[in-house]
């Protein structure tokens, strides 16, 4: 068990019966892959992905690969490639339904699951394809921003603020000049808390479709998402 109280998973080849037990979840895997991290043997990160498949929401394996697929400030671990690649390899194992449905839905460039979440909803609701932390120059092109999610042709800017940028004095003072800057320049910008993504999405679909013009009757997901 990790620090967090999270079992310690353990994989082992096929036909190999894995460890189970109250602090270890055993998996017993046909193809198994890694690499040796402090001399213990570590799955490499696609086939994570892949066994995430059968444990984990389809919407949180795409947060995991847009993860792995990497963002502005952090390395990619794998290519959309090779996740694709294995998931064909592996299709006959547990999660090959939400496999097939998280792959074409995974982007490069989110910074955070709840980021990842909000696009799903939005994506759900019809409202386009949205740009993931692209770059937006503005203020006579001396100004660079990344809004978190951006629907350019309809110049909307979605951003999710977590707590961070409540308690951080700093971060708080920057997102006003930068929500300022976007709408000097035209933009409407939808801050999105945690309140609305995990605890009131009807209140918060309501506020999409005031902002994004022609959206679909898309029906709620049953996946009821949590903010941990």
């Amino acid at each position: 068990m990790d620090a967090h109280g999270h079992p310690l998973h353990v994989s082992v080849r096929s036909p190999r019966t894995a460890s189970q037990g109250k602090r270890v979840t055993g998996h017993s895997l046909r193809t198994l892959r890694g690499a040796t991290v402090d001399g213990l043997p570590i799955s490499a990160p696609a086939h994570v992905w892949c066994q995430l498949s059968g444990m984990i929401a389809p919407e949180d394996l795409v947060a995991a690969g847009d993860y792995l697929v990497g963002a502005r400030s952090r390395p990619a671990r794998v290519t959309m490639e090779e996740l694709s690649a294995l998931s064909a390899d592996v299709h006959r194992t547990k999660g090959g339904k939400a496999r097939a449905w998280a792959l074409p839905r995974i982007r490069s460039g989110a910074d955070s699951r709840p980021e990842t979440l909000l696009r799903l909803l939005l994506d759900e609701l019809g409202a386009g394809e949205f740009a993931v932390n692209q770059p937006l120059v503005l203020d006579g092109g001396t100004v660079t921003l990344h809004p978190d999610l951006a629907l350019p042709s309809e110049r909307i800017a979605f951003e999710y603020e977590g707590d961070g940028h409540r308690v951080d004095r700093r971060q708080w003072f920057l997102d006003i000049r930068r929500h300022e800057l976007l709408e000097a320049a035209g933009w409407r910008v939808v801050r999105v808390t945690a309140d609305d993504l995990f605890r009131d999405r009807d209140a918060l679909i309501a506020r999409v479709r005031r902002f994004v013009p022609n959206l679909g009757n898309a029906a709620r997901k049953t996946t009821i998402w949590h903010k941990s």
